[in-house]
């Protein structure tokens, strides 16, 4: 299996700075969320704090890293339908980069859809997503 290459699938130019606060930190969250930083998450946190414009907040999501602490999340302000619907299919590709679904990256996935305006259906069928992308990832 060759690892995943994770790249955005969020259009990052359309976020203004606190949407990218927010987005960053959502990404270090679901990260973090299964207590453990594989090689690939690694990487893509690499991606993340480049993404924020902000010193402070760059040294802020560091902590988290640092000290393996996942970041609360506040509601997201602005973001519409279909920038949500790509913020959420980046976490679920981020939840299985370790091929590993881990029922706190479960439930990160449903707070955020929650937070975004989703239905529970709408959610359930990014979870799916998430359980057959990390299915073709153990196959290849």
């Amino acid at each position: 299996m060759s690892d995943m290459d994770i790249d955005f699938k969020t259009p990052i130019s359309r976020l203004n700075n606190p949407q990218r606060i927010w987005f960053a930190t959502a990404l270090t969250a679901m990260i973090l969320a299964d207590g453990d930083i594989a090689r690939q998450e690694a990487e893509f946190l690499v991606k993340v704090l480049a993404i924020v414009r902000d010193n402070q907040e760059v040294d802020r999501l560091k902590k988290f890293i640092q000290y393996k602490t996942v970041p609360t999340l506040s509601k997201p302000i602005g973001i519409d339908r279909k920038l949500g619907m790509a913020i959420l299919v980046d976490l679920v590709r981020i939840a299985v980069s370790d091929k590993d679904f881990a029922d706190k990256e479960e439930k990160m996935i449903r707070f955020v859809g929650e937070n975004l305006g989703f239905t529970n259906s709408e959610v359930d069928t990014l979870v799916a997503y998430g359980f057959e992308l990390m299915g073709k990832m153990e196959a290849s």
